[in-house]
């Protein structure tokens, strides 16, 4: 996908700059750009959350499981009804899995390499998510970012785009020396 909508629980938010989680940075990676639903609105991911309903209302009804491949067996006959024989209101009484389509985009197992256009400062981001800005110190953006590499693109209002892989996560105040937080 290109995007993907989560809740801001982990695994897919931490809270460092724009809320990145290990995972969040690895979906950027790969091109896919995390997209949250604000705190305290789960309808603004409905279909996931009904989903879930369904799925802990069937798990209540008195099922036990005494082995993990018991268990196993049970949610994968629970997700062969849920997605191709019980009919959902949503869908006009289609099931997901006559909906359902492939993305059209494919992985090869392999995390690209993102190439920082001109116009920037490149830097590597410092072990526990820290930015060493020279005299000026070290700034905290995030520990999932750890590692990774970052750029920084100087704006007309003496501020400096904070980005990775293309996503702008907040800006660097050069007057006071601080991140501003964008999330």
């Amino acid at each position: 996908p290109e995007v993907l909508r989560t809740d801001n629980g982990q695994p897919f938010a931490g809270t460092g700059i724009a809320g990145l989680s290990r995972l969040a940075v690895w979906l950027i990676k790969l091109g896919i750009r995390p997209e949250r639903i604000r705190k305290g609105h789960p309808e603004e991911n409905g279909r996931h959350e009904r989903m879930h309903r369904t799925l802990k209302s069937a798990v209540k009804q008195g099922n036990t499981f005494m082995t993990m491949e018991e268990q196993q067996r049970w949610f994968s006959d629970y997700r062969k009804e849920f997605n191709y024989e019980r009919p959902h209101e949503a869908l006009a009484g289609a099931t997901p899995g006559t909906v359902w389509q492939p993305s059209k985009r494919h992985w090869d197992g392999r995390v690209p390499e993102y190439v920082y256009p001109e116009g920037g400062t490149v830097y590597r981001v410092k072990s526990r998510g820290t930015l060493y800005m020279g005299k000026k110190g070290t700034v905290f953006l995030s520990e999932a970012l750890t590692g990774e590499y970052i750029m920084l693109e100087e704006q007309d209002d003496g501020l400096e785009a904070i980005i990775f892989n293309g996503i702008t996560l907040a800006y660097y105040d050069r007057k006071t020396e601080s991140v501003l937080r964008i999330d």
